[in-house]
């Protein structure tokens, strides 16, 4: 069974999303030892509906941002997106959710774009 051009952009934003956010994580990680433990992913995709229905009964909420940053000016949520990459609807409830309750909301498209959150 063929997957369509459009699943085949998908799976290749996933990689890409993915290794953005983990070269910012080794960034921050050699970077910044002071810091370490205080940027962390989210981990809220299941391999399979039961591994889901487990962890929505946990508290895993749809549209949680990748990381968590908590940095020492206020705790910040991150998403990674590719430069076009757009977020789902799960992903717009969840960023308003956070700006509501007073925290940053941030989507990464680069490693420039992560650096300069460093550089605040």
């Amino acid at each position: 069974m063929a997957i369509s051009q459009r699943e085949t952009l998908q799976v290749l934003s996933v990689v890409i999303e993915s290794k953005l956010q983990s070269q910012c994580f080794l960034h921050h990680w050699n970077h910044y030892p002071e810091e370490r433990g205080l940027l962390f992913t989210v981990n809220n995709n299941a391999s399979d509906s039961y591994q889901g229905a487990v962890m929505k009964a946990m508290g895993v909420v749809a549209g949680v941002s990748d990381m968590v940053y908590l940095h020492p000016d206020g705790a910040m949520l991150l998403e990674f997106k590719t430069p076009k990459g757009r977020q789902n609807d799960r992903q717009s409830w969840w960023q308003g959710q956070v700006e509501k309750a007073g925290y940053r909301y941030i989507i990464i498209r680069s490693f420039d774009d992560f650096t300069a959150l460093l550089d605040r």
